[in-house]
């Protein structure tokens, strides 16, 4: 393969041999990274001194079709260059918006977030408490009978560092986006049947290392010296929270790092599947401790990405969420009483995400962000039927305490069921730690 002299870093993408795999896992890790690599390097062509700009190419009303680089589509085909940043649409900005854009960041903002479309099974949520400063992300994507979904929470206090190259962004709003972005390249490089062929963990080393790469780049487009807003210094920390499942299987595998957290919601209640990197695992004390996160994806410091694999035996909804979904509620029972009392009262799939944003932004002191999927679900009467018993059980068992006694006695109740999943998480976990110099 040709260097490519235009964006020089495309030629120096970890080769994850540094990763210490078995021989079988080290050889499926860089055939994904080598997919993943051809994805990223087929946005540009490389730059011959005798050839024009191909960006020129692009903007030519009548492009030679044996050189036309064309960029990636919203909709999800090939059609002309990427659109201008338009700040009126959350979710799909540039990663980068500066006047001399860096060669990193340019590839980053035409890997697009390619949405959903219009199943009723795929919902999204994602409000910015400040317009267009919000620090959260998400990944919505679909690849044949596959989807992958997920959140990234810019970490505001630790990664408050403002980056001029990046429009006067922080970096922790630049983490999320640019992670999201790399866990959709990754994703499309997927050939639609790794359910199957990802069960030794070699997808999270892939995936693993490509975020680690790409925050490692955004670190080195930055050169110059910063403001820094705040005493820590992690340089472009997120939080990482999602699922890769089949629409029609009964296999799904759930990735973490943070304090975001994923779901599974099923006709015995809510079930946490995702233990926070944080000294606090009991989900009501962090809800009245404030305790630092012991381990994000950022450039600067080492970290790990868990994984772990699930079987979906029965219908559920498998949702991730940043804690701004769930962090200002007064308890976990509260949490899936918000989600059922919105869908109970909905009469579609449109209507709950428009009732959940209501709810909980009466309450939310943060942006907030969440994806779901309706897993083997028929339609969306048939949900409402399955969770309908639920909701009346939990609207009988716990009502709203008087005092904290009460919710005490209330969460001994509802935690066995509440860490069921979480509990199995513990044992067997695939996880790759990404080291610093």
């Amino acid at each position: 393969m040709r260097q490519n002299k235009k964006f020089p870093f495309l030629n120096n993408l970890p080769d994850l041999s540094d990763l210490k795999l078995s021989d079988l896992k080290q050889t499926q890790a860089v055939q994904d990274l080598a997919r993943i690599k051809e994805r990223l390097v087929s946005l540009f062509a490389p730059d011959d001194e005798d050839e024009p700009d191909p960006e020129e190419k692009m903007q030519s009303s009548d492009p030679d079709p044996a050189t036309y680089v064309p960029g990636p589509d919203p909709d999800g085909g090939l059609s002309d260059p990427v659109p201008e940043y338009d700040a009126s649409e959350p979710g799909q900005e540039s990663v980068l918006s500066s006047e001399e854009p860096e060669a990193f960041a340019q590839v980053f903002s035409q890997i697009l977030t390619v949405p959903a479309g219009d199943d009723w099974r795929m919902m999204l949520l994602c409000h910015e408490m400040s317009v267009n400063r919000g620090e959260d992300y998400y990944i919505f994507e679909r690849n044949g009978d596959e989807v992958f979904l997920g959140v990234f929470d810019g970490c505001g206090g630790s990664g408050a560092k403002v980056y001029r190259k990046y429009a006067g962004n922080t970096g922790a709003w630049v983490a999320s986006r640019t992670a999201a972005k790399a866990a959709a390249a990754w994703f499309a490089s997927n050939d639609g049947n790794g359910l199957q062929a990802d069960a030794d963990g070699a997808d999270n080393a892939a995936l693993s290392g490509l975020i680690a790469q790409a925050l490692e780049n955004c670190r080195a487009v930055e050169k110059e010296p910063q403001l820094l807003l705040g005493s820590l210094s992690r340089e472009f920390p997120t939080t990482v929270a999602a699922f890769r499942a089949g629409l029609d299987d009964d296999k799904a595998y759930v990735y973490w790092c943070g304090d975001s957290r994923c779901y599974v919601l099923d006709e015995e209640g809510l079930h946490q599947v995702s233990a926070d990197d944080s000294a606090i695992q009991d989900a009501m004390r962090a809800l009245r401790e404030d305790a630092p996160m012991t381990n994000v994806a950022c450039a600067s410091h080492p970290f790990v990405l868990h994984r772990k694999a699930l079987v979906l035996e029965k219908p559920c909804l498998l949702f991730a969420a940043t804690d701004g979904c769930f962090g200002y509620l007064p308890s976990p029972m509260a949490f899936e009483h918000l989600l059922l009392d919105t869908l109970i009262r909905s009469g579609s799939t449109e209507d709950w995400k428009n009732r959940l944003e209501k709810e909980i932004g009466k309450v939310a002191g943060d942006d907030y962000t969440w994806v779901c999927l309706a897993h083997r679900f028929s339609s969306f009467r048939q949900m409402k039927r399955l969770f309908r018993k639920r909701y009346a059980r939990l609207d009988a068992a716990y009502p709203a305490a008087a005092d904290e006694t009460q919710l005490a006695r209330q969460w001994t109740e509802y935690k066995p069921g509440y860490e069921s999943m979480l509990t199995d998480l513990q044992a067997g976990r695939t996880e790759v730690l990404h080291d610093r110099d």
